[in-house]
């Protein structure tokens, strides 16, 4: 199996020059006709941090100034999270007519997905570094350090999923729709804008908390920002597990569905 994972990995190191221009036209694409262009990516997740914000702070009675850059660290991974499982499920339909033309390996069309939305992710943080940089300066050499090891963990964990995503959406073309309504319930049992506190008021929507994946994913931010230290050792090694678990699923779910990809479209 080892052998097999190190001759498909050079298959995808030998497309690599086609994956960096198909991940280079993506991202000026996306902002192709727009008068700010990239500012649309620090812009949008900060306006609706002050929406939510000031209706949530109000609600739950939050201080803006510490409750706003929390709400926008939980957007931040959220839109990654989220467009992993339902944004980047469009890869192989979006590349039909390169599967078609073309031999390289499949996996390469959800890898350019996942590679653009890291690539909006760093971009995007960069609000949440300067509101950090502002409030708590004492805490930002700790982010510098784990910010670098956090977005590897990140992108490793929205590649297999957009792999598996892909594989899904192109078999089942409802699944955008239903994970739609999926991704929207865990958004309201995820800490996004929720605070831990707000959880303890019942014992299963605490054990719902602390077992929810989003919960640790975002430690690997928040923890850095808002504490000053890098995220323990169980976070760590929870959601290391949960890429090394996504990776394998992705690899069998590849392995099994690469060859009759062509038939599905």
């Amino acid at each position: 199996m080892i052998i097999e994972i190190k001759e498909y990995l050079i298959r995808i190191r030998e497309a690599k020059h086609f994956l960096l221009h198909l991940v280079k036209w993506d991202i000026k694409f996306k902002f192709r006709g727009s008068r700010i262009g990239v500012l649309w990516t620090i812009l949008q997740p900060l306006l609706l941090t002050m929406i939510i914000g000031s209706i949530f702070g109000f609600v739950l009675h939050q201080e803006m100034k510490e409750y706003a850059p929390y709400i926008l660290s939980g957007l931040l991974v959220w839109d990654l999270i989220s467009g992993s499982v339902i944004g980047n499920s469009y890869s192989f339909l979006q590349a039909e007519v390169y599967i078609k033309q073309h031999t390289h390996p499949a996996i390469i069309y959800p890898l350019r997905a996942a590679l653009v939305s890291t690539a909006t992710f760093l971009i995007a943080i960069i609000s949440l570094l300067i509101w950090v940089a502002i409030l708590y300066p004492q805490h930002i050499a700790v982010v510098l350090l784990s910010l670098p090891l956090t977005v590897c963990i990140y992108f490793m964990l929205s590649w297999p999923i957009s792999i598996i995503s892909s594989h899904i959406n192109i078999r089942f073309r409802d699944y955008p729709y239903i994970m739609n309504l999926v991704m929207q319930i865990m958004w309201y049992f995820s800490p996004v804008f929720f605070k831990r506190d707000m959880f303890l008021n019942s014992r299963v929507l605490e054990m719902v908390f602390n077992l929810n994946p989003i919960t640790q994913i975002l430690n690997l931010v928040r923890c850095p920002m808002f504490d000053g230290c890098f995220a323990s050792l169980a976070t760590y090694v929870y959601v290391l597990l949960l890429v090394l678990c996504t990776l394998t699923i992705a690899w069998n779910v590849n392995k099994k569905c690469e060859k009759n990809l062509i038939f599905y479209f």
